[in-house]
């Protein structure tokens, strides 16, 4: 209905021009998106940004996936009462914003884009808070207010695949930005993903809980945290290696025994899709059924640790050192003399009874006086010996 139409009254006509100056002033999600990129740019970034594109429609979550392209930098939105939205910033404007930062300039692009990592995602984040809470500010209906509320940088995606498991809602809201950076420098989009709020709710009251089967509403909001965490993540458990040809593996058929090597049960590997080790384990039995105990590594064992703050980390029992309880140490006894190592007593062992009497010994008083020899005098006189110069001469050899 415009304000044109000849068959239209003229009170229909003066609603609809003025209900079409009504929307023209009002500030809908494009127009507050157009605004808040530039001002978001200048202020956060010191840079000039504008957004010479803008669209703003409803898609399916297929149609949301197939626009992921893992070239780009994928980021997972977090937003109030567990509404899980995603982005996808162009590997130019990423480049753009680092420049920027940490050159204070943005150049043009050269060569094919790098992949992104984490320090990518870090240095955008910015760009997505500040976005989210201006634009969100300025929209005028409450819809679209809370459409943008709430929203913050959560995690990178690695891979489509990844966002694919996190974006759980049939449909969802597709804002597309083409922007400029730097007077032409560089060029790309910037792709947002937001969930709808639900149309039986406008006011977004019910989303504080989920309702369960019997409509009772289950307190406490979720977060990214809580969503990633309850994603289906398929492991697989291998028992080990088998090597044979490849006649002996066309053979095989259902029923048949492959023999396991020695001494490899019941260690296990457990693996990802990918084929990397995540960890092993012990393959057992709990209640009858099979179960697989992980096998932790401490912490220690990658980190060293060193630090007295370290200490309750490295799973060592604690050692008190100190004087509290300790007892004093005994001093030296003195090394004994020589005559005290003589004994005094007899041993407890020998009875003095089998001693012999000394009373029974002689009296030394009967033995005879030394004065009663005789004197030297009466010796013969040596004068009287024969005189040994007669005896032979013995000849030496």
């Amino acid at each position: 209905m415009s304000a044109g139409d000849p068959n239209l009254s003229v009170l229909h006509r003066k609603t609809a021009a003025g209900q079409q100056q009504h929307q023209a002033r009002s500030v809908t999600v494009a127009k507050a998106m157009r605004l808040s990129i530039a001002k978001v740019a200048l202020d956060v970034f010191d840079m000039a940004m504008q957004a010479i594109g803008l669209v703003v429609e409803d898609r399916s979550q297929e149609t949301c996936i197939d626009m992921m392209d893992p070239a780009n930098l994928l980021v997972l939105l977090d937003g109030p009462q567990g509404r899980i939205g995603a982005a996808m910033i162009d590997a130019g404007l990423v480049g753009g914003l680092i420049q920027q930062q940490t050159m204070g300039r943005v150049e043009p692009a050269r060569g094919d884009p790098r992949p992104m990592t984490e320090t990518d995602a870090a240095m955008c984040a910015p760009l997505l808070d500040a976005l989210f809470e201006k634009a969100s500010g300025a929209v005028e209906d409450e819809a679209d207010r809370l459409l943008l509320r709430g929203f913050t940088f959560g995690a990178r995606s690695e891979e489509p695949r990844l966002v694919a498991m996190a974006l759980e809602d049939a449909e969802y809201r597709i804002i597309r930005l083409t922007l400029d950076m730097a007077k032409g420098a560089r060029q790309g989009d910037l792709l947002l993903v937001l969930p709808l709020v639900p149309t039986h709710d406008p006011d977004g009251g019910g989303l504080d809980g989920v309702e369960d089967d019997e409509g009772h509403a289950e307190a406490g909001p979720r977060n990214l945290t809580d969503v990633v965490m309850h994603l289906e993540a398929e492991l697989m458990v291998q028992l080990c290696h088998v090597r044979m040809n490849l006649s002996e593996l066309t053979h095989l058929s259902a029923g048949d025994t492959v023999l396991l090597p020695p001494g490899t049960f019941p260690k296990t590997r457990i693996m990802a899709q990918s084929g990397k080790c995540l960890g092993t384990g012990t393959l057992g039995q709990v209640d009858g059924q099979r179960a697989l105990k992980i096998d932790r590594e401490p912490a220690h064992a990658k980190t060293p640790q060193r630090r007295l703050t370290d200490q309750p980390d490295v799973e060592m029992p604690q050692v008190e050192i100190g004087t509290q309880n300790q007892q004093p140490m005994p001093a030296a006894a003195p090394l004994p003399m020589v005559a005290e190592q003589m004994p005094t007593a007899l041993p407890p062992e020998i009875d003095d009874t089998q001693l012999p009497d000394l009373e029974a010994l002689p009296d030394l008083n009967d033995l005879p006086d030394l004065n009663d020899l005789p004197a030297l005098d009466d010796l013969p006189d040596l004068a009287d010996l024969p005189d040994l110069g007669d005896l032979p001469n013995l000849k030496s050899a």
